[in-house]
């Protein structure tokens, strides 16, 4: 029974495996069948019919090495590709019949890639040849398209020739060029050489675009020429001839008449430039010229700027000499009036009277250009600079003589700044005195006398030198300042000495407290009592009992003079 069933199970697979042969090897056939149809669709392409039909034309030039490059491809796929894309598929159908599936699709795929890469190539084939084919009529067209466009531009040119000026001669010119590129291009489609004949057509196509810019662009450059250039190239001449009847000059190396007849060559050139229809070169040569034309204007114009200059500031500049040469003579004598009361150092006079000479001197310059201009012999563009020269020398005088004049003005006020400042020193004295009396002093240290006399001799000398007739106001500020660093001083050291004697009084009074019990004070008591009465030292005085009484106190000096100082200060408030 089991061998039974054992035997079924195989018969089974068997049938199975069988089955599976079958339906592998009928779909690969069905693979290789349509691999085969495909084959049909690139035998279907009609390569052969066209390569008849352009053969049969006698073509020539570029478009018969065009066709026989094509002609060699397809023969090629003939005679190679197609005949081993046959064998390729009936060795697939064979070994699918012989149920080797795996060695009949390893041979259908690349079947399938070489029927790929040929029908790439025949398609390709065949579009050249329609293109081909169709050179002829779209040629065709596309002459009539060109044809139009030249048949226009010459239209234009013979029905508005005036336009162009002696540009229509190089522009038939360039028509001629056209009518031979008709011919040639007449001649390859006769030859059938249709490629070369559309390579022809593109050529003339842009040759008439640069025609018709060339058209476009001319009237308009010859209009600026004829009607801006020209017109402006006559009012030149025309002013400089005006200017040179109303007896202008010009500057040296200035030469107005070769500056024109640059303009004039200028647009010589453009109108040649022009009739050969060289646009570039023409917009350049306009630029230039434009640039030439600005220049010639400007020479002319600046010097009726300059005359405008002139006539305006003559009479203003005659005007502010006589001004500085009046503000120079009130100068002189404002010197002579001061310098009867004050010494002078800084040579006023002297400098007043350099600048009276330049005063001169501007003067006799200007009347010699007024001059030269009266006999026409100079350029108001020159005379401008004379003036603004001149101007210029007038206010750097004025400036100068007017800090002089104001220098002068100063010594009067200096003086009685100086007097206030005697006065003010007199008081400083008296009052220093009047303060040391107040407290009646046994005596005065001998520096302190000293300080005291010599600033006082200071003050007696400035007052003697405030009484001359004539006052040296330098020497007098000099000695005002020396006296004031002085007067202060002797306020300092008379406000110390004052502080020194009475701190010393009341640290004496302090140390009275302690005397009883410390008779080791008496000594430094009397000690200071010396220095105070004797010597006059109140600064050696007061340190004297401070030692003392601090050896007893701790700080009880620094105690008596804070409240010395803090009385002080409510005193003075």
């Amino acid at each position: 029974m089991g061998f039974i069933i054992a035997l079924i199970i195989i018969i089974v697979i068997i049938l199975i495996g069988y089955g599976l042969l079958y339906y592998l090897g009928r779909k690969q056939s069905k693979t290789n069948l349509e691999l085969d149809e495909k084959k049909q669709e690139i035998m279907a392409i009609p390569v052969a019919d066209k390569l008849y039909t352009i053969r049969n034309k006698n073509v020539s030039g570029n478009t018969r090495r065009l066709f026989e490059a094509e002609q060699a491809k397809w023969q090629t796929i003939k005679q190679y590709k197609l005949p081993e894309i046959e064998a390729a598929l009936v060795q697939a159908q064979a070994d699918a019949d012989k149920f080797s599936l795996i060695k009949s699709r390893k041979t259908a795929e690349e079947t399938e890639k070489l029927i790929y890469d040929t029908l790439q190539d025949v398609q390709n084939i065949n579009q050249s040849l329609e293109e081909l084919l169709a050179s002829e009529s779209k040629n065709e067209a596309y002459f009539q398209e060109v044809n139009d466009r030249y048949a226009k531009i010459r239209k234009q040119l013979l029905a508005h020739g005036y336009a162009y000026g002696d540009s229509q001669e190089t522009l038939e010119k360039h028509l001629s060029y056209i009518e031979l590129d008709f011919t040639k291009y007449n001649t390859l489609m006769s030859d059938a050489d249709y490629l070369a004949a559309h390579d022809v057509l593109d050529q003339t196509k842009e040759d008439i675009e640069a025609l018709e810019a060339m058209m476009e662009e001319i009237p308009k450059l010859l209009d600026k020429i004829d009607n801006e250039y020209e017109e402006q190239l006559e009012d030149l001449k025309s002013g400089y001839s005006q200017m040179l009847d109303m007896d202008f000059q010009f500057p040296s190396g200035v030469r107005v008449d070769e500056e024109i007849q640059q303009v004039e060559k200028g647009i010589e050139q453009c109108y040649a430039a022009l009739a050969e229809c060289d646009l570039s070169e023409t917009s350049s040569l306009m630029s230039a010229t434009e640039a030439q034309i600005d220049r010639s204007y400007e020479l002319m114009e600046v010097e009726l700027r300059a005359k405008e200059y002139i006539e305006k500031n003559q009479g203003n500049l005659e005007q502010r000499i006589n001004q500085v040469r009046q503000s120079n003579r009130y100068g002189s004598l404002e010197i002579d009036r001061v310098s009867q009361n004050y010494l002078l150092h800084d040579n006023e006079l002297g400098k007043l009277q350099d600048y009276a000479d330049q005063i001169d001197r501007i003067h006799e310059e200007v009347d010699t250009v007024n001059q030269r201009l009266g006999a026409h012999v100079i350029a108001y563009t020159d005379m401008q600079s004379v003036y603004k020269d001149k101007y210029e020398q007038l206010n750097e005088i004025d400036k100068a003589q007017s800090h002089i004049v104001g220098s002068l003005a100063n010594l009067r006020q200096k003086e009685r700044d100086a007097r206030d400042m005697l006065y003010s020193f007199d008081l400083d004295m008296r009052n220093m005195k009047r303060r040391v009396n107040q407290y009646h002093l046994p005596g005065l240290p001998d520096a302190y006398l000293d300080r005291y006399f010599a600033t006082e001799d200071k003050v007696e000398e400035l007052e003697r030198k405030m009484n001359r007739v004539k006052l040296d106001m330098e020497e007098i500020d000099q000695l005002v300042n020396e006296v004031s660093e002085a007067i202060e001083r002797l306020d300092l050291e008379t406000e110390n000495m004052i502080d020194q004697a009475l701190l010393t009084e009341q640290t004496v009074q302090y140390a009275n407290r302690y005397r009883a019990n410390h008779p080791e004070l008496n000594q430094a008591i009397e000690k200071s009592s010396y220095y105070f009465n004797q010597t006059f030292d109140y600064k050696k005085a007061h340190q004297t009992i401070s030692q003392a009484v601090d050896q007893l106190e701790s700080g009880a000096s620094n105690k008596v003079e804070n409240q010395y100082r803090q009385e002080k200060e409510e005193r003075l408030y």
